[in-house]
């Protein structure tokens, strides 16, 4: 009995022994692994102080496709930033490997294209092709056909093109249109069908939202379209015939239909001074012109009553001698303008100081309270086109001011507004996209500078 009880204590002591000795090493352990993690957290030179614990341990333990989305495509946009093509293709390729979300993959390959937008054009075609597979379920899906269609332009495949841009025009939404409408306008400009482009980018103005980038695409084509069939021989669905009668002269005919001596000419290869002969056959485009000066964005947009006819980009007053809101009207317009400067006298046309430059239109005011001082004028100074530079006028680049001259008559009503919007350009009723014409788809006082 006495052999059983002490082999029972030995035992007993034994295990006691072993718990402990248990014990000690899982704490030890434990020890050594907060060390480690304070090691890898805070004594790390490459942690950044201030970040959350969380996303410490995400970027030094988590391999890099399995980082979030969010840090990946951070990554990709500095990469981006710093112009570091092949990384930034490595980068791009991966994301769009671990992803299966058609929004994130279009988001990828649109960034992509961007990439490769000056590069090989074969390589461009393959990249678009791939996301027109993978992303027809994402919002930004017509983004990825117009990308095509624009890729397709480049290697000239306009009838392929062609087919993507209606194929947009009959499938997507309104806001989605414009993309298709502008392709087209493209397109038909290259065929030099002139009215059907202008039509087509008509209605990509209409259906894009205001401001955006497609917006101000088509709204360049758009006015540049309308001043080459305005100042063109050819005949467009808004132009007339004028007979000529004996004894007209071109400023009588001008006088006679509201038209501008430099439209006439301009239309019908004309100098000023031309001599006519009776039964002459002149083309001439009857417009009621108003022009919408926009002070908050330094443009201005020429209307008719189809809506905007073409944005200038303008130079307005600087602080202290802002261009005045309100409404004007056109006064007697000069070409190559003496300029009266306050307090020095004038300056004649061609002198380099002259700031008036090639054309001068003043500003009559239309209501009470506003300056008889302003007008539209040229620039000698053209880097100062869209910013406040002026002491109040309107300032054009030469082109533009010339231009606008030959487009708008004496009386014309001129529309100083701080912001412009949709409602202001075009008329009630045509803020709607939808077919125009017959387009179809396939599928002086002393002024101051």
């Amino acid at each position: 009995m006495k052999f059983l009880s002490m082999k029972k204590r030995y035992f007993s002591t034994k295990k006691r022994d072993n718990t402990l000795f248990r014990i000690v090493i899982a704490v030890c352990l434990i020890l050594i692994t907060i060390y480690g993690l304070y090691r890898l957290l805070y004594l790390s030179p490459v942690s950044a102080p201030g970040k959350e614990v969380s996303t410490i341990i995400k970027e030094k333990i988590l391999p890099n496709k399995e980082k979030p989305k969010e840090t990946q495509w951070e990554e990709i946009l500095k990469l981006k930033e710093e112009k570091n093509i092949e990384e930034l293709r490595k980068a791009i390729k991966s994301y769009i490997n671990s992803t299966n979300d058609p929004d994130e993959l279009a988001k990828a390959y649109l960034l992509w294209l961007d990439v490769e937008e000056e590069g090989d054009l074969a390589q461009s075609e393959e990249v678009v092709n791939q996301a027109q597979e993978k992303c027809a379920q994402a919002k930004d899906y017509v983004l990825i056909l117009y990308r095509k269609g624009i890729i397709l332009e480049k290697l000239n495949k306009d009838n392929e093109a062609e087919k993507i841009y209606n194929t947009i025009t009959k499938e997507f939404s309104n806001k989605s249109k414009c993309y298709g409408y502008l392709g087209l306008a493209r397109i038909a400009n290259k065929k030099g069908e002139k009215t059907k482009a202008r039509d087509f980018a008509h209605l990509a103005v209409i259906d894009a939202e205001w401001d955006s980038k497609i917006w101000n695409e088509s709204l360049d084509l758009l006015g540049q379209l309308n001043v080459e069939l305005i100042f063109s021989p050819e005949e467009t669905p808004e132009s007339q015939k004028y007979i000529v009668q004996r004894g007209d002269t071109l400023i009588g005919i001008g006088a006679k239909l509201n038209t501008p001596l430099g439209m006439l000419c301009r239309a019908n290869n004309l100098e000023e001074n031309a001599t006519l002969r009776p039964n002459q056959v002149l083309k001439y485009t009857p417009k009621d012109f108003k022009l919408i000066v926009e002070r908050s964005k330094c443009r201005a947009f020429l209307v008719d009553e189809n809506g905007i006819f073409k944005r200038y980009i303008v130079g307005l007053g600087k602080p202290g001698h802002e261009t005045t809101l309100g409404t004007y009207k056109i006064g007697n317009k000069q070409k190559n303008p003496t300029w009266f400067k306050p307090g020095e006298g004038p300056i004649p046309p061609g002198d380099p100081r002259n700031e008036l430059g090639t054309r001068w239109m003043p500003l009559i005011p239309a209501e009470p309270g506003l300056p008889s001082d302003l007008g539209l004028h040229g620039t000698i100074a053209p880097e100062t086109i869209g910013t406040y530079s002026s002491n109040g006028c309107v300032r054009f680049l030469k082109e533009d001011i010339e231009e606008l001259y030959d487009l708008i008559v004496r009386s014309t009503p001129v529309i100083i507004k701080e912001v412009v919007t949709p409602e202001d350009v075009f008329p009630v009723g045509n803020l709607e996209p939808g077919p125009t014409n017959n387009i179809e788809t396939e599928g002086s006082p002393s002024p101051k500078s």
